[in-house]
C-alpha cells in the first residue's frame, strides 16, 4: 500500500531470500488511501490502531493481528478507523515470484492467492506473516526466514484457498526425520535453510516440514535452537567464556546466544553459569 506524507514513521527494504519481496513497517496517521490497485500481491498484518479497508466488494474494519491478503491488480481502499491511526507490517510480492516459491516448496504453481475473502482472522497464519517481515529485518537466522515463510504460505492455502491447491500428501518417513536431527545434532554450525536441508533429504521443504513436525512436534530450525542450547549447558556449568560458548555451539554472536539461551530457559547464560560457580 502506498505511503503518503501524513505517515508518522514509514520503514522499506527489500528481502531477496523472500520470494524477493518489498517490505514495509508503518505507522500511519490520519492517511486515506484511494481506491488504487498494485502490480504486487499484497500481505499485511495490521499491528497497532484500525484500518478500515474495501477490497473485492467488500468492507472491513481490520485490527491488531488481523490480516489482509490482496491480489495483485485488485483495486482496493483504506482509510484509518477508530484513533485516526494504525501500524502494519506488508510484504510485496511478484505473481512470477510466488509461482517460483510454489514450485520450490513442491505446491501446485499458482501465480494468485485467490482466496475465499481478502480478511482473515487466523492468529497462527497472523504469527507467521509477522515473524516473515520481522525476520526479514533483524535478524540474520536463514533458517529461521525460511521456516516462518513456508508455514506462512503453505497456511494460506491450506486453510484459506477458494479451491483445492493440491498440498502433496505426508507420508510418515521417521527414519528421514532421525536422519535430519542426526544432520542437526553433529553439525551445530550448520547455515541450512529450509530448502537446503530438504534437498539434501531428496525431499520438498513443504514435505520436510509437515513430517518433522509431526515426528519431532517442533520445526527443524527449533530443533536445531534446542540442539545447540543443550550443548551449551555442561561447557557454561564448566564455567567456560559465554562468548566462547555461543560460538562453538554456533550462534553467531554472544547476542543471538543470549537470545536464544534466554527463550529456552528462562534465563541468560551468564545467570545460569552464576548457579554454578
Amino acid at each position: 500500500m502506498k505511503a503518503a506524507a501524513s505517515t508518522r514513521s514509514i520503514k522499506l527494504w527489500r528481502a531477496p531470500d523472500v520470494m524477493d519481496a518489498v517490505m514495509l513497517k508503518g505507522e500511519f496517521v490520519g492517511h486515506r488511501y484511494p481506491p488504487h490497485a498494485h502490480d504486487t500481491h499484497c500481505l499485511a498484518v495490521i499491528t497497532g490502531g484500525a484500518l478500515a479497508v474495501e477490497a473485492r466488494g467488500q468492507r472491513r474494519i481490520c485490527r491488531r493481528g488481523d490480516v489482509i491478503v490482496i491480489d495483485a491488480e485488485v483495486v482496493h481502499s483504506g482509510a484509518a478507523a477508530d484513533s485516526g491511526k494504525w501500524k502494519m507490517r506488508v510484504e510485496h510480492v511478484q505473481p512470477a515470484a510466488l509461482a517460483a516459491y510454489c514450485d520450490e516448496l513442491g505446491i501446485a504453481r499458482r501465480e494468485r492467492f485467490e482466496l475465499q475473502s481478502p480478511f482473515i482472522a487466523d492468529a497462527e497464519l497472523s504469527q507467521h506473516l509477522y515473524g516473515v517481515n520481522w525476520c526479514s529485518e533483524v535478524d540474520n537466522d536463514r533458517f529461521k526466514r525460511s521456516e516462518v515463510l513456508a508455514c506462512a504460505i503453505v497456511g494460506l492455502y491450506a486453510r484459506h484457498a477458494s479451491h483445492s491447491s493440491a498440498l502433496p500428501l505426508v507420508r510418515r518417513e521417521p527414519a528421514m526425520i532421525r536422519a535430519v536431527k542426526s544432520r542437526l545434532r553433529e553439525d551445530l554450525h550448520a547455515r541450512v535453510t529450509l530448502s537446503t536441508l530438504a534437498a539434501e533429504f531428496g525431499v520438498t521443504p513443504f514435505v520436510l516440514l509437515r513430517a518433522f513436525l509431526r515426528e519431532a512436534g517442533l520445526s527443524p530450525h527449533a530443533f536445531q535452537q534446542q540442539e545447540r542450547v543443550r550443548n551449551a549447558l555442561p561447557m557454561l556449568r564448566a564455567g567456560k567464556p559465554i562468548a566462547e560458548v555461543g560460538a562453538r555451539t554456533g550462534f553467531a554472536d554472544q547476542s543471538h546466544f543470549t537470545r536464544v539461551f534466554k527463550q529456552q530457559t528462562g534465563v541468560t547464560p551468564k545467570v545460569y553459569q552464576a548457579a554454578f560457580s
